[in-house]
């Protein structure tokens, strides 16, 4: 599937700042599943834009020296993801609990097991791996994420607005009200209960692409969140509990790590006024070139 990305990021400020430099985590990664093919990050006002390679993605950064009262930022991406039947992907089979009981496994990937600020480790859980474990008919891995990813679809309601990057997750169980950041936090949060190493990942989500989808599909005019799970096949597969699907060729994926802090689309500091207003644009369509 051959894709076009178009980012925009407006911020506009009260006031006049100057020295702005920010971080930028929009390129699409490379790997056996997707080529970033073209990509481009400029400003207004210009600047030189820099970039450093991170095992998770590729990060760039600028600095806006001179006085300006708008920033904007402009990503475009040309991706091309391999074809793929994601479910037909998962490893499915019998008992696999030794895989992940292995000191290997557990010590390689620490960190994708360990509590974050976003994703504690003392949270109300048991309801929901329950849930999860009945609507399950075998002892996989493979089988009893399946089910995980359509019960916190089934069980949280999806809002836009409804939260922010500081509403605790456990905020998010009461309520079972949230945006797609909420949905893998808690996902990552019972993987990580349960001993499944998993990360969150970052990206764009072509919502025509997805099997079966329809109206319901969420976050195709936006940047999307889902997580990924390593499997006793020795990868990592990646699961939308926003949209209970397994994610596949049309989800573009950026950056990934333990939680939203380490993937953050734009961060920055600046000289001036704090108060300031951001506006966020995305399109994800078809690339005909």
């Amino acid at each position: 599937m051959r894709l076009k990305i178009q980012h925009i990021t407006r911020f506009a400020y009260p006031a006049p700042v100057c020295n702005n430099h920010n971080e930028v985590r929009l390129m699409p990664i490379n790997d056996e599943r997707q080529t970033c093919t073209d990509f481009s990050l400029v400003t207004s006002p210009l600047s030189h834009v820099f970039h450093y390679n991170l095992p998770t993605g590729r990060v760039h950064h600028f600095n806006v020296r001179q006085e300006h009262r708008q920033l904007i930022v402009t990503a475009m991406s040309h991706v091309i993801t391999q074809p793929s039947d994601a479910i037909a992907d998962l490893p499915f089979g019998g008992p696999d609990l030794d895989y992940y009981e292995s000191g290997d496994i557990r010590q390689d990937y620490a960190e994708y097991l360990m509590p974050t600020a976003r994703v504690p480790d003392n949270l109300d859980l048991d309801s929901l791996i329950q849930a999860a474990r009945s609507h399950s008919d075998t002892l996989d891995t493979a089988s009893f994420l399946m089910s995980l990813n359509s019960v916190l679809h089934r069980v949280l309601t999806y809002k836009q607005g409804a939260t922010d990057v500081d509403t605790p997750l456990q905020t998010v169980i009461e309520t079972r009200v949230g945006v797609c950041q909420d949905f893998a936090h808690l996902m990552l949060a019972i993987c990580r209960r349960v001993g499944i190493p998993a990360r969150y990942t970052s990206g764009y989500l072509y919502t025509r692409g997805v099997s079966g989808s329809d109206s319901d599909i969420i976050d195709g005019d936006a940047m999307h969140a889902w997580i990924e799970c390593l499997l006793p096949d020795n990868r990592w597969h990646g699961f939308d509990p926003a949209n209970g699907v397994v994610a596949g060729e049309a989800f573009v994926r950026v950056h990934f790590g333990r939680d939203y802090g380490d993937v953050v689309p734009m961060r920055g500091v600046f000289a001036g006024p704090q108060a300031r207003t951001l506006d966020v644009s995305v399109s994800v369509g078809e690339d005909e070139a």
